[in-house]
């Protein structure tokens, strides 16, 4: 399957996804959503060749995120599963951070410290958890935990390609900030203020966040 097959095909998906979390259509929800991240890893494997770190990295991240979807799919009809999503999003995010660090270790020594982005990425980390604090109850310390992965992702990715040299390192830049735009914009849904449209919002972002790291990571593995 080519890149612009995928484009078509998830694209298609994530409208159907789109328009059934607009609309709270559960029943076609619980097609829709776990379909996206199928479709990522369908697309990924059949792509991918030989046996790497990297590439079942990438695996372990996507079969996380469609576990995740189906658990908070769940929750929404029958609740207290939140930990749960949260944990394989967890996982999802961790398996990003050391498939970054794998690439980026290669570059160490030959790369300088990028301060300034390091800088951004904690304070609004810490002032985005200090927000959601008051609302959290049981769950300071696991989002305190996801938020500090998250910021590892973002801090990772940035630090891992030569963004001067290579496509990819774009792509996964712009997957990663999407995908934590995406949990930003759920956790303020959930534990400060419900937003018109959250869902869909968390979902459009999300989606497309995932196929960019997908196409990026996939690039990565080719160019090697």
């Amino acid at each position: 399957m080519k890149f612009r097959s995928l484009l078509v095909i998830f694209t298609l998906a994530l409208i159907v996804e789109g328009f059934a979390n607009a609309f709270e259509i559960l029943a076609i929800q619980f097609f829709s959503k776990p379909s996206l991240m199928l479709i990522l890893l369908v697309y990924f494997a059949a792509n991918t060749k030989g046996i790497s770190a990297r590439k079942y990295l990438i695996i372990l991240a996507l079969v996380s995120s469609w576990l995740g979807d189906i658990v908070l799919l769940i929750e929404k009809s029958f609740g207290a599963l939140f930990a749960l999503g949260l944990t394989a999003f967890l996982i999802a995010h961790a398996s990003y951070v050391s498939f970054f660090l794998n690439i980026g270790k290669q570059n160490l020594g030959r790369r300088q410290i990028k301060a300034l982005p390091m800088l951004l990425v904690a304070v609004y980390s810490g002032l985005f958890y200090l927000m959601l604090f008051p609302s959290l109850s049981t769950l300071k310390i696991p989002v305190l935990i996801y938020v500090f992965v998250i910021s590892m992702m973002l801090v990772a990715c940035i630090h891992a390609f030569d963004f001067e040299k290579h496509d990819f390192g774009w792509f996964c830049l712009a997957g990663t900030l999407l995908f934590a735009a995406s949990d930003s914009i759920l956790a303020f849904n959930r534990f400060v203020s419900p937003i018109p449209f959250g869902g869909l919002f968390v979902i459009t972002l999300y989606g497309i966040g995932q196929l960019l790291i997908t196409e990026g990571a996939l690039r990565n593995l080719r160019d090697h």
